[in-house]
């Protein structure tokens, strides 16, 4: 075991690869020559080549698109479109759009929030519009409550910024360079807040778009493409901004994060199994309280326990069982943190965010989860073929997140998102330095995730890639149905209906639903 001092690692490395949600699909950040974009500075607009925009604007790639070819070596991912845009509002997208012939196809990226980077990467035929520089947050005050209405080059370092000095919470993810708008068009799942506060898409109550044919409109819950756009949107118009309602920071009471160190994988198996039966047994049916747990391919745990304002008694007494777990397995603890506030544990993760990078940092994002509490069996897959078998070692940045759901989430606004559904939820989340991995390395990693998956499919209650946010939309011949992606079959009808009115050309088709709805 490591007990001695000398081994330990900072807080900062045991967490690297461990950060939650929004860091798994940042896009809209930088390579490793550029990392201070990733942490939302604001953007310039590129003027130089394809490959100059792609390598300011792309955090990630997907892993299938390091994968060899023919002849055995990996290709080089750029953006492939004829011709790249930047408007700063409704009417230069407008205009843009109407400018161009009908069958034009055209990309957007914002912050960006897609597993795949298809947007950026586009085809020869398209034009993209980089949103980046729409960066309005403006905020009001109603009858009904505190609204902020974000531009779509908003990125979450700079909303959450804005929303603690307004008082107030949204649940966002973790990721400082996620694009809040992207991230909402996909439901919008936050780790921390979702039980409390509901899904960031379940918060929108208004939206400015541009069609497919150039008309600007307003959009607001009675629209039935406003409803349709909370988990699809990047398949049927183009956000301008979006106005979401705010909670106040006092729902948010605290929370308590936990880090220990782990040998061998069997150790993460073992701590892993333990610590979702407390989860099963004192998190689930306690709503005052939601934990996510990460193992993570430096070998750390990070367990985090968000408390809610109606969270009654001593938040340090409540983690007691996962501290006894660790050390009764021996396991070291490299650190703890107690975060006072919304801020703090919106904001906890952004400097180790910033230390992931590659060139390229190739990604895939798989979920499964359940709809209630998870059955004993459920959980012993978990720990035994997701935590036990996923590429942690391989791909050494990767991560496992068992994260409790459910709550706000499920009772909300029934939006096209399969994260409406479950209360128990996890990702697999496959992030390394392609740099540093050969053409056959690259296969071996995408071979030992798809495995996991297909073995995730077959357990009975198990539902698995049931978001567009955690799916990988370019895996090939494993990729989930619509009616998992969008929640339901009803839902995926009305998006699959939205999409032949609106956008009858198939013009915005470089989106993770594509393969549904184009």
């Amino acid at each position: 075991m490591m007990h001695d001092p000398d081994t330990r690692i900072s807080r900062r490395i045991a967490l690297k690869g461990a950060a939650a949600s929004g860091v798994v699909v940042v896009v809209g950040g930088a390579f490793a020559q550029n990392p201070s974009k990733q942490a939302g500075a604001p953007l310039k607009a590129v003027t130089g080549s394809n490959d100059e925009w792609f390598a300011q604007r792309a955090w990630s790639v997907s892993a299938n698109k390091v994968l060899p070819g023919s002849d055995g070596t990996g290709g080089t991912v750029t953006t492939l479109a004829k011709r790249i845009e930047h408007p700063t509002s409704a009417e230069e997208i407008a205009g843009i759009v109407k400018s161009l012939p009908a069958t034009t196809p055209i990309a957007c990226v914002c912050g960006g929030h897609e597993a795949s980077g298809v947007a950026l990467v586009a085809d020869r035929d398209a034009v993209i519009l980089d949103l980046g520089r729409l960066k309005s947050i403006e905020f009001e005050s109603t009858d009904d409550g505190n609204l902020v209405t974000v531009g779509s080059g908003v990125v979450f370092r700079e909303l959450v910024e804005a929303v603690k000095d307004h008082g107030g919470a949204l649940p966002v993810g973790t990721g400082p360079g996620v694009g809040v708008a992207g991230y909402a068009l996909n439901g919008g799942l936050s780790s921390y807040f979702s039980r409390r506060l509901g899904l960031l898409g379940q918060r929108a109550v208004k939206m400015t778009v541009v069609t497919a044919d150039g008309e600007i409109r307003v959009l607001t819950p009675e629209d039935e493409l406003f409803t349709a756009m909370l988990g699809a949107g990047s398949a049927l118009a183009i956000v301008v901004d979006m106005t979401f309602e705010l909670a106040d920071a006092s729902a948010i009471k605290g929370a308590e994060q936990r880090v220990f160190g782990f040998e061998t994988r069997a150790q993460a198996v073992d701590f892993s199994r333990k610590a979702m039966q407390f989860m099963k047994d004192r998190v689930m049916p306690n709503e005052s309280v939601s934990l996510e747990i990460v193992v993570t391919g430096t070998k750390a745990i990070v367990a985090t326990t968000v408390f809610y304002d109606t969270f009654e008694g001593s938040t340090t007494e409540f983690v007691e069982p996962l501290e006894a777990i660790a050390s009764d397995m021996k396991l070291p603890t490299f650190a703890q943190a107690h975060w006072g506030s919304w801020y703090e544990a919106a904001a906890a993760l952004w400097p180790v965010i910033a230390e992931q990078k590659g060139s390229p940092l190739a990604t895939s994002y798989h979920c499964a989860g359940t709809t209630g509490i998870p059955e004993d069996a459920v959980l012993d897959f978990v720990a035994d073929v997701v935590v036990g078998e996923a590429p942690l070692d391989e791909a050494e940045m990767s991560i496992v997140e068992i994260r409790t759901l459910g709550g706000e989430a499920q009772r909300g606004l029934r939006i096209p998102s399969g994260n409406c559904d479950h209360a128990f939820f996890v990702d697999l989340v496959t992030l390394y330095d392609a740099s540093t991995k050969s053409p056959a390395q690259r296969q071996e990693i995408v071979d030992l995730t798809n495995r996991v998956v297909d073995k995730s499919r077959a357990v009975t209650g198990l539902g698995v890639d049931f978001s567009g946010t955690h799916s990988q939309p370019d895996d090939v011949d494993r990729s989930a149905v619509a009616a998992e992606i969008f929640g339901s079959a009803p839902m995926a009808r009305l998006v699959e209906a939205q999409k032949k009115k609106m956008d009858p050309e198939n013009r915005f088709r470089f989106n993770p639903f594509a393969k549904f709805v184009g």
